[in-house]
């Protein structure tokens, strides 16, 4: 640990100020405080925070699908042009100075023997990086490659939230995709030299913040690092401090790749006869005679509203305004019209079967045959604002008819016709269309019918498939999330309203039908998902089911369905509605996107929105990826919103899925461990049993002799013995 303290101890002064802004800057975006993402509702960089996928290209594309893509990133897309506009003027300080997720792999590299690291500097790095950036822009989307699955903005964010205790980042880690991220932050962060290999090579964002600000070096006005040459002693100290690599040592002198400089300023700390530094042009033009002696006279002042001062008769006393006495008259009597001509509504009955008179006392409690404690007592004011608070009781209940009520009477059958009130137009209303869609769905077999009080328990028991009742509870038409808006939106309802339409229960029933007109959908993409993850998220209840294939024959479910949620979870559609973004795609937008939104159909039938077939048309619904069409784009829409690599490896289900071995993850996992291993050993090594004499610089075991010829054109010691040694065997 002395040696890492050393190590921070010996950053030149002006970096120290850097890595300071960069530590306060992964405080304010990184768990557990999160605070600058927590601003506009997110909990990390992704969704409407996200910079890096609103300029992906996808053939098809018209104005409106690019238009999508900016809307839903909307704010990453304005802090994106910021740090565009600030490179122009200023070179890349966001890089250097505010991003923590390439300042915080450069932050814990500084603590690290150089020793033991990957020298990248000397690469090809605008090859490589410009290549990387025109597949990451235009291939990667054409054959169905996420994004999101080598993001380093995802990676060290869910390493802070794993650190800091939050299960999202520990599962992200423990999955393949995961895994292979969190490797590549060590290799091309932490073990690579000066931490910035990721930023180099792979952040789409730097690369396009290099190509402005190469753009902006034309420019004699603008700060850049500039070399003055006639000052530079050859020492190449600037060289080996440069970060990225920006820096070559042609003929003795120092040259900037613009392309590759982050404008972090510890080439110019190191210079020792200030032949580098960060600045403008000097301006080679004699400067204009300026004016001088301009009088400035105080600006006008301006007012909205002239008032006239008071109007005096040569009597003493005020003119009076009959405008104004006109026009007081004038409301009074309007407002007089309004009250006088008010109608008394007469207070609304819900209850024409009179079941109330008994439902609703307390204490209607009892054991029933089965042995379970029951009740019959119902919440009145409750009811009467739910969902089918305007539903007589028989229009269900049909059956009912005497006193005491069997069992078998009670049923119900969503599919009947009800109420012939408003608002249904004098029409029956019937869930009958709703039921018929259900019915011809994966969860076809769950129960629609003979629905009662009593076999709650058998349906929990025995059915596996979902009925209707498991969905759908009898909710109040203002829900306790929507309150708190509706009383916002509508807190004259009782008084401009109530004059109409009196009555508390009343009151509930009518306003939510405004809610629904106004405010929006009583359901949301989350409510909605809510509904199917009481099954669909419970893993052991999920290993339980088992499925027909054609030709009849039942087999258990494999991992991918099992985790389905838990993949789903992981995906930019999930987490746009997490950050509370109705872009978002909900489980049914896909899975049952048309019709009475019932129909969900597995992948393999020839109907399902899902099918191979239809995925094109089903992703280019509601708005969202219109150019999915497109022939060039059958690989895209083929991408598996439920691949199990995004799933936790440490996972039960998981591990005992052999086929896992054969994807591609877990062999890039199984490339880059001993790599991992290599140098993280060598580090620790080094910690523990380094050489504490040794003085000189220190250069990377992998890729130091390229760094020494390419970059500073200094011939490495190893030639050089070498060398010797070839000398002294040609004279023997």
């Amino acid at each position: 640990m002395r040696r890492i303290y050393n190590n921070i101890v010996n950053i030149p002064n002006g970096q120290k100020y850097r890595y300071l802004l960069i530590t306060l800057s992964c405080l304010l975006f990184f768990a557990p405080f999160t605070f600058l993402p927590g601003l506009v509702g997110n909990e990390d960089l992704c969704g409407k925070l996200c910079m890096r996928r609103f300029f992906l290209f996808f053939p098809g594309m018209d104005g409106e699908d690019v238009w999508t893509q900016v809307s839903v990133a909307y704010i990453g897309v304005t802090v994106f042009a910021s740090i565009m506009v600030s490179t122009l003027f200023f070179g890349r300080m966001w890089c250097s100075y505010l991003c923590p997720v390439g300042g915080f792999p450069e932050l814990v590299s500084r603590m690290l023997n150089d020793r033991w690291k990957i020298e990248y500097r000397a690469l090809p790095q605008v090859q490589i990086r410009y290549g990387y950036f025109t597949m990451f822009v235009v291939a990667m989307p054409v054959i169905g490659i996420s994004a999101c699955t080598l993001c380093n903005f995802i990676t060290v964010p869910r390493l802070f939230e794993a650190i800091s205790g939050g299960i999202a980042g520990v599962a992200f880690l423990f999955s393949a995709v995961g895994l292979v991220n969190l490797l590549l932050l060590f290799l091309l962060g932490f073990f690579a030299s000066k931490g910035r290999a990721y930023c180099q090579f792979l952040c789409p964002i730097g690369a396009v913040d290099g190509l402005v600000n190469r753009l902006g070096a034309y420019f004699r006005f603008t700060r850049r690092i500039r070399v003055e040459r006639s000052r530079c002693t050859g020492c190449n100290n600037c060289a080996r401090a440069c970060m990225t690599g920006a820096i070559k040592m042609i003929d003795q002198i120092p040259v900037v790749d613009q392309l590759s400089c982050m404008s972090c300023h510890d080439c110019v700390d190191v210079c020792e006869w200030g032949a580098i530094d960060w600045r403008a042009a000097p301006s080679d033009v004699d400067p204009k005679r300026k004016k001088k002696g301009v009088d400035f006279h105080p600006a006008p002042v301006w007012s909205a509203v002239h008032v006239l001062p008071p109007v005096v008769k040569p009597s003493g006393r005020r003119k009076i305004r009959w405008q104004r006495i006109f026009l007081g008259v004038v409301l009074t009597l309007a407002a007089l019209f309004m009250v006088v001509t008010s109608v008394e509504a007469i207070e609304r009955h819900p209850d024409p079967d009179g079941c109330m008179a008994c439902h609703a006392l307390p204490g209607l409690d009892f054991i029933d045959k089965n042995g379970v404690a029951r009740s019959s007592s119902i919440d009145s004011s409750h009811y009467f604002s739910s969902l089918h608070g305007s539903v007589p009781c028989k229009d269900c209940h049909r059956k009912i008819r005497d006193y005491p009520h069997k069992v078998e009477n009670g049923e119900v059958d969503c599919a009947e016709t009800c109420h012939v009130e408003e608002p249904s137009g004098g029409e029956p209303y019937t869930h009958k269309l709703v039921a018929d869609e259900f019915h011809n769905s994966a969860h076809g077999e769950g129960w629609s019918k003979g629905l009662t009080g009593g076999n709650r328990l058998q349906e929990v028991r025995d059915e596996s498939n979902p009925s209707c009742r498991k969905c759908h509870i009898n909710e109040p038409y203002i829900g306790e999330k929507d309150m708190a808006k509706f009383m916002e939106e509508f807190a004259h309802v009782e008084t401009e309203c109530g004059s109409c339409h009196p009555g508390k229960v009343w009151m509930n029933r009518f306003g939510g039908h405004l809610l629904r007109r106004y405010i929006g959908a009583r359901w949301s993409k989350l409510d909605s998902n809510a509904t199917c993850d009481p099954c669909h998220a419970d893993q052991p209840l999920m290993a339980k089911v088992i499925l027909e294939d054609d030709e009849g024959k039942r087999k258990k479910v494999g991992p991918r369905f099992i985790l389905a949620t838990e993949s789903y979870r992981t995906t930019l559609h999930s987490r746009l509605l997490d950050s509370g973004m109705e872009e978002g795609v909900s489980c049914i937008d896909c899975h049952a996107p048309s019709g009475f939104k019932h129909e969900i159909r597995r992948d393999e039938e020839s109907l399902a929105s899902t099918h191979a077939d239809n995925l094109a048309e089903t992703c280019a619904a509601e708005g969202c990826h219109g150019f999915a069409t497109h022939p060039l784009n059958s690989e895209f829409v083929k991408t598996d919103l439920h691949d199990i690599d995004m799933a936790r490896a440490d996972s039960e289900v998981v591990a005992k899925d052999k086929a896992r071995l054969e994807s591609n993850w877990t062999r890039a996992v199984m490339a880059l461990l001993p790599i991992l291993a290599m140098f993280g050993l060598g580090s620790l090594l080094w910690i523990i049993f380094g050489n504490k004499k040794k003085r000189g610089v220190t250069f990377a075991i992998l890729g130091g002799d390229s760094f020494q010829e390419k970059v500073i054109a200094r011939t490495p010691k190893s030639k050089v013995k070498k060398a010797k040694r070839s000398n002294k065997e040609e004279k023997k």
